[in-house]
């Protein structure tokens, strides 16, 4: 019966230590007043176009049919961005994506200037 209340006292000490470090963890007061929803819609883009992220988001481009191309996704502090993410191929499934942080500059850059590629470019907001 000892050995009983001994656990019982050491698994209610247990709990007053978790429920201290729960309490710790509550939402700071700017976290709480951050609405539900993500930074905003998402956009679609354009190929060969220097974008700036305003928030942090997320950035996908695929081919979807039509003229072969080669898509570099690049990201950077400098503009243009030269940091090379990721690679789209036309042809086949391909898709390449990124997370761009506020204030970084992003490009979905083709080889091929030809118009009407079609690639889908779009950016979705995380925060």
């Amino acid at each position: 019966m000892d050995a009983l209340h001994h656990r019982i006292g050491e698994l209610e000490r247990q709990v007053a230590a978790l429920a201290a470090q729960v309490r710790g963890n509550r939402p700071l007061p700017a976290d709480a007043a951050r609405p539900e929803s993500s930074g905003g819609p998402r956009t679609d883009h354009r190929l060969d176009t220097v974008y700036r992220a305003e928030v942090h988001g997320y950035v996908a481009v695929y081919f979807v049919t039509g003229r072969v191309a080669r898509v570099r996704l690049l990201v950077g502090t400098d503009y243009p961005p030269t940091r090379l993410v990721g690679m789209v191929h036309g042809s086949g499934d391909s898709y390449a994506g990124t997370v761009v942080r506020p204030g970084e500059y992003w490009l979905a850059e083709s080889n091929n200037k030809r118009p009407n590629l079609r690639f889908n470019v779009h950016f979705t907001p995380l925060f």
